[in-house]
């Protein structure tokens, strides 16, 4: 089989830019190479069509001078994030992905029946998991929990705020006291 897949329309993540600074350029580079829908908003558009990346749904409430052709512009609703992934539910989109410095990571949890947002931020890679969440990994690795829905945690030890580091090598397990819980784990 060719490296050269047939991918259809909305089956890739999407990918919401809130700030290019998340993660490296090797790993936004990565996340473009399916050609996603690409959405981002008025202060952060003229960065990223610098970085030749292509935009198509610009969220903003304001006229913007729109540097690529065929961009679908949005007004923006509560927030920035909130528009995004509404839109891609909206679409029937199944996963995004968030590049950010600074979001808080409970807005994916919110949508996480909806759609599998995973935020990249900051050198983590943060997600909406469900209660029983269970994956292995080696002695050592750090695990970070977000939010206070966390139940009861097998196989980790925390190490400082929301902080955890495996035990053993083998599976940890998470259960939460609410449908879904936050976790990040080290890009």
């Amino acid at each position: 089989m060719s490296s050269h897949h047939i991918v259809k329309e909305d089956q890739e993540p999407a990918l919401i830019i809130a700030q290019l600074g998340g993660i490296p350029d090797s790993m936004l580079s990565q996340l473009l190479e399916w050609n996603p829908i690409v959405i981002t908003d008025a202060q952060n558009i003229a960065l990223v069509t610098q970085q030749a990346i292509k935009v198509d749904v610009l969220i903003a409430n304001e006229p913007v001078d729109l540097p690529q052709d065929h961009i679908l512009l949005l007004p923006m609703a509560t927030s920035f994030l909130d528009t995004a992934l509404t839109f891609l539910i909206g679409r029937k989109c199944r996963a995004a992905n968030l590049v950010s410095t600074d979001t808080e990571p409970d807005l994916i949890r919110q949508y996480a029946d909806q759609i599998h947002a995973v935020l990249l931020v900051n050198g983590k890679r943060i997600f909406a998991a469900k209660s029983g969440f269970s994956k292995w990994k080696p002695k050592g690795e750090t695990v970070f929990l977000y939010g206070d829905a966390v139940a009861d945690i097998r196989g980790l030890r925390p190490t400082g705020e929301r902080e955890y580091i495996t035990v053993a090598d083998g599976f940890y397990s998470i259960y939460f006291d609410k449908p879904y819980g936050l976790i990040g784990e080290r890009l």
